[in-house]
């Protein structure tokens, strides 16, 4: 049965050249049997394993031709399912193996010759560039009274309730009630998206402000002992069918400028509210406003004039070292206070303990924000791999606290960053889709849809990459994955075209040489693999030892073409 098999059974596998997507490296194999092998008395299935050239073996699945788990073709038995094994370089070079095996019912095994299915793995996608710059917030602290203060709270659409959720900024306000600082007036000014799911939903806007007056009213009668409702000024507005603040978020979007400029073209036009939405339907920009400019624009804004509780500054330092030391009440200093001590110190693992005391006390967005940073600046000089993931997890679960209490797309970006350096795609995509819907700076956006760009390139999402790249605008990075996109998706002229462009505004990148010397190995332009391998190993030489493992080259290693772009 053994024999047979060996003789008869074809084994394919795709891709020919295992490719690296991420951590990870996907492969597909498929499996024929010749007829009238397989019988009741024995068992037969087909091993995947991957051996790498130290002769290290790694089990990365099975094929077991079990009734049931098998199709028919031509009369053979037939099977294909697809497998993944986590990438280390180590595993480089080797070989994906399959070596089918005949079982008894005694459990004896039969094995037949192991077969050579890939060899090696192409590392070429490790070359994606990110930005990866998350922020602290700026501790600046001013003995003196502050404006007012003010609290976007979020709906879902056509909704007038309230709910605590993921970005509603519901209990950023609840704190803030809770902190009982002496509040004089509220204002709360509610409105509604342009759909129209909102527009017809009727009086949504006086809805929804009547909502959080009823939410902060109770707040203040069961759990605040500084102020009452009755000494609390209240005054609620709404704003229905108006352009601004829509207008506000496009111009303050990643749209592209000629997009914008169709917008405003349609509601700067003639026409009812109404039928200027129909027409915003049919612009290309269309998705991007449903997407990430309408649900952001279905919120009530809350703005409170209170009266803060002054401090002077001399005993901020002092106070908060014995409060980290126990010496002291953890309430001797207010929050703010907390966190302009903690940028007193250049120390993260003195920071790191101010802020953990200011978050255990006062659990605000801007102590949970700056702890995230802490731990995360702790993990870029970490080696040993998995402190280096524990110290990300505790960043991410700080950013998503404070990512919750204070939207905003610094804040969600943040969060993504440290789910994406951790490895965690899905929940790193989530909070870079967040960060764009809440809006915000254009250079800050840039940053978001080229990060989240490298991201769908490293799990082999190339055209979400390709929608991300379009709003990433010019950096080093975003024109960087234009060009490894184009690689990835085998249009090797086109990536060219990029990394020419490139080159002309940094002549010297390593990365861009390096990735043209493959496309000329791809495309068998010997010329071209000389002349830009040779240039990325002058800009970086440790790109040499790289070229000599790359099977991207490995028609070429034995080539003067290759030996003479070796040459220093």
């Amino acid at each position: 049965m053994a024999r047979k098999a060996e003789r008869g059974q074809k084994i394919t596998v795709q891709p020919q050249v295992l490719i690296v997507r991420g951590d990870q490296v996907p492969v597909e194999v498929g499996a024929q049997l010749p007829r009238d092998l397989l019988r009741k008395d024995y068992r037969y299935g087909i091993r995947i394993y991957y051996k790498a050239d130290k002769g290290v073996e790694e089990h990365v699945g099975s094929l077991g031709f079990d009734f049931g788990n098998y199709l028919y073709e031509d009369g053979k038995p037939t099977m294909q399912s697809s497998f993944s094994f986590p990438y280390t370089p180590s595993k480089i070079t080797g070989n994906l193996m399959a070596q089918g095996v005949v079982s008894d019912a005694k459990g004896r095994k039969k094995y037949t010759k192991a077969k050579v299915l890939a060899p090696g793995i192409l590392t070429t996608p490790h070359l994606i560039q990110t930005i990866h710059a998350p922020a602290y917030v700026p501790e600046v602290f001013k003995n003196e009274a502050p404006g007012p203060i003010s609290f976007p709270i979020f709906f879902d659409q056509g909704l007038a309730t309230l709910r605590h959720g993921y970005g509603t900024n519901l209990q950023l306000l609840e704190e803030f009630i809770k902190s009982n600082q002496k509040t004089r007036k509220i204002s709360i000014l509610a409105t509604h998206s342009p759909d129209a799911t909102e527009t017809n939903a009727r009086n949504l806007a006086a809805r929804r402000a009547q909502a959080v007056e009823r939410f902060i009213k109770q707040k203040i009668e069961t759990e605040v002992y500084n102020n009452t409702v009755s000494d609390i000024k209240f005054n609620l507005k709404t704003i229905q069918k108006n352009w601004d603040a829509f207008l506000g978020r496009v111009q303050n979007s990643a749209l592209p400028e000629d997009q914008v400029q169709q917008i405003l073209d349609i509601v700067n036009g003639q026409g009812s509210f109404e039928e200027k939405e129909k027409q915003l339907q049919e612009l290309p920009a269309y998705e991007y406003l449903e997407m990430y400019v309408y649900p952001v624009l279905r919120y009530t804004k809350v703005t409170v004039d209170y009266v803060p509780n002054l401090r002077r500054d001399y005993e901020i330092y002092l106070l908060s070292k014995k409060i980290v030391e126990n010496r002291a009440n953890a309430d001797a200093l207010n929050a703010e206070e907390m966190q302009y001590a903690a940028s007193l110190t250049p120390l993260l693992a003195e920071k790191r303990k101010i802020y953990e005391s200011a978050v255990e006390t006062y659990m605000n967005w801007q102590s949970l924000n700056n702890l995230g940073m802490v731990f995360y600046e702790q993990a870029q000089k970490e080696l040993k791999p998995k402190v280096k993931s524990a110290l990300l997890a505790s960043a991410a679960l700080n950013l998503k606290y404070a990512a919750h209490r204070k939207p905003t797309a610094q804040q969600f970006y943040n969060l993504a960053v440290a789910h994406h350096q951790r490895g965690d795609a899905l929940e790193a995509l989530q909070a870079y889709d967040y960060a764009v819907r809440i809006g915000g700076p254009l250079p800050i956006l840039q940053q978001v849809f080229t990060d989240k760009a490298a991201l769908e390139l490293s799990v082999g999402q190339y055209d979400d990459a390709a929608g991300s790249l379009a709003y990433a605008g010019p950096s080093y990075a975003a024109q960087f994955n234009r060009m490894l996109l184009y690689f990835l998706k085998e249009n090797y002229e086109g990536a060219a075209g990029f990394g020419e462009k490139l080159l002309q505004e940094f002549p010297e990148d390593a990365n861009t040489h390096y990735l043209m010397a493959v496309i000329g190995a791809r495309t068998q332009k010997e010329p071209l693999l000389t002349e830009h391998l040779k240039l990325a190993i002058k800009a970086k030489p440790t790109l040499a030892a790289k070229a000599i493992d790359d099977l991207e080259f490995k028609n070429y290693h034995k080539s003067e073409a290759f030996a003479n772009a070796l040459k220093p």
